[in-house]
């Protein structure tokens, strides 16, 4: 499991959350990961993601993790601070495939609930590629 902890994610990200939770809690959403850079991924790459993706529905805020955001986020009201405390990723709602070296990436489901996947999504990619390649970032 290569992420740990449920605050492996953007402040900016839970923020927007916040927003849309209150601005749009019916909005329902669907995006795709764009592969800007064109880079070709290794066979078995989307196996891989995967099994990160089913393990991230593990991750839940922590004690430690509620009173820091508590004491530091002072504009999470206590209610939006309960339900990150009870929030979980669900895998179902993040679709991949791979086809040859093309990796495709579907997010859907409600817009409140899959923002938090954009973060995490990204550096399990970046993380995975580099374990799968032996190349090293530059």
């Amino acid at each position: 499991m290569i992420l740990k902890h449920f605050t492996d994610n953007d402040l900016y990200k839970f923020s927007v959350m916040l927003a849309i939770q209150r601005l749009y809690p019916r909005a329902y959403v669907r995006y795709e990961f764009m592969n800007r850079g064109g880079t070709s991924f290794p066979e078995g790459f989307a196996e891989a993601l995967k099994k990160e993706v089913i393990q991230m529905s593990k991750l839940k805020m922590t004690g430690e993790e509620k009173n820091f955001i508590t004491r530091r986020c002072y504009f999470f009201d206590p209610v939006f601070i309960d339900f990150l405390e009870g929030y979980r990723y669900n895998p179902e709602e993040v679709r991949i495939s791979q086809q040859e070296g093309e990796l495709r990436i579907v997010i859907e489901g409600y817009w409140f609930r899959t923002v938090l996947w954009e973060v995490p999504l990204m550096a399990l990619i970046s993380e995975l590629y580099f374990r799968m390649t032996g190349t090293v970032a530059r």
